[in-house]
């Protein structure tokens, strides 16, 4: 079957964004887990568990495939370079949106060292991905 081309591309998006989340939890399942630096994600999930949601998981993306199979859907290769350059571009927008001129909306002031504080580290944040960015041209 094929969609009209505005069907097709929402479809390839939500797909896309599916498939981003299931090679996550591929991820997790196969690594029992993951280390973050705010956020540790701990399995506590039985051996077993895991090695069934693990066939779930990889059946859900055989059901992808064969839906975008049958739409017609077909891979379209990206650029690495581009890829990297959207990331790149939305960790530049999260860390802009942390600056405290930008979350004094939240009701509650900062003190002045945290201000101070924060926007060092904002900035420091900035700085290297703004030289990923260069680095990339």
């Amino acid at each position: 079957m094929i969609l009209h081309e505005f069907h097709a591309r929402s479809l390839e998006a939500t797909l896309s964004q599916a498939e981003e989340s299931i090679h996550r939890m591929e991820h997790l399942l196969a690594e029992a887990g993951q280390d973050g630096v705010v956020r540790k994600v701990q399995c506590e999930l039985p051996e077993d568990t895991r090695t069934r949601l693990l066939a779930g998981v990889t059946s859900l993306q055989e059901l992808l495939a064969t839906m975008a199979q049958s739409f017609s859907l077909q891979p379209h290769p990206l650029d690495l370079r581009r890829v990297l350059n959207a990331e790149i571009s939305s960790l530049w927008v999260m860390f802009e949106n942390c600056r405290p001129e930008r979350m004094k909306g939240y009701g509650q002031e900062f003190s002045p060292q945290v201000r101070e504080a924060l926007e060092k580290h904002v900035e420091a944040m900035l700085a290297k991905i703004l030289t990923l960015r260069a680095q990339l041209r």
